[in-house]
């Protein structure tokens, strides 16, 4: 799609991961300011809410924003909160033009590492009921729910890393390789995305990655990470 190339009328919308706050994209967010862009930090209960009442307050939120077109960028269970909101709206934005996404270790198609502290299908929670009050509603509803679909012409880019540096390693020591140290390089591709990297970071350092965030900044200007 087109964006407009001066960014005075585009917002980008940040949204942290498990155990996290908006407090936690600051960093994300003033880059994207120095650039020249409207960022926000949206805010859910990661752990008490469940998935389809964080996607319907982030839905409300971007309405309210004054901006006519809205770009996301997303971190963990946050990037796969920004796609179910998206898909539950047919991957439009009533009255916005939608921009350009960035998800930032998704775990889109599975998380055993989110599955070995809830449970599942793999079997009993490695913490008991401990690690599923942890681990929260939201992403056992995700683990169940069917993934969406992203359609020809939405310009969706994943970063995924590489460095093995997070607490999912504890929790699945069978977690496939390379990962992130929480989530696994496969776990983070999403059919249809535009395009897929691979950089040398771990999952919580991607918050706060110049590297990470250089990429990014290029996706939501130019459609690509290059």
């Amino acid at each position: 799609m087109t964006v407009a190339a001066h960014p005075a009328d585009e917002a980008v919308v940040c949204v942290h991961g498990l155990w996290l706050s908006g407090f936690a994209t600051r960093y994300w967010r003033t880059r994207f300011a120095r650039a020249g862009y409207a960022a926000c930090a949206f805010s859910y209960p990661s752990v008490r809410g469940r998935l389809a009442h964080n996607t319907a307050a982030l839905a409300r939120f971007v309405d309210a924003l004054p901006q006519g077109t809205v770009h996301f960028a997303g971190h963990s269970l946050g990037a796969v909160t920004i796609a179910a909101m998206l898909a539950s709206r047919g991957w439009r934005l009533p009255g916005k033009r939608l921009g350009r996404i960035v998800l930032a270790g998704p775990p889109f198609a599975d998380s055993r590492a989110g599955r070995a502290l809830i449970g599942g299908r793999d079997g009993a929670a490695v913490l008991g009921r401990l690690g599923g009050a942890l681990a929260g509603r939201a992403l056992g509803d995700w683990l169940e729910a069917r993934r969406p679909d992203v359609p020809a012409g939405v310009d969706l880019g994943v970063i995924a890393g590489d460095a093995r540096l997070g607490l999912g390693r504890m929790l699945a020591p069978d977690l496939a390789r390379p990962h992130d140290g929480t989530v696994s390089v496969d776990e983070t591709r999403v059919p249809g995305a535009r395009e897929h990297l691979v950089l040398p970071v771990g999952h919580t350092a991607m918050l706060m990655s110049p590297l990470v965030m250089r990429h990014m900044l290029n996706f939501v200007r130019h459609g690509s990470f290059h």
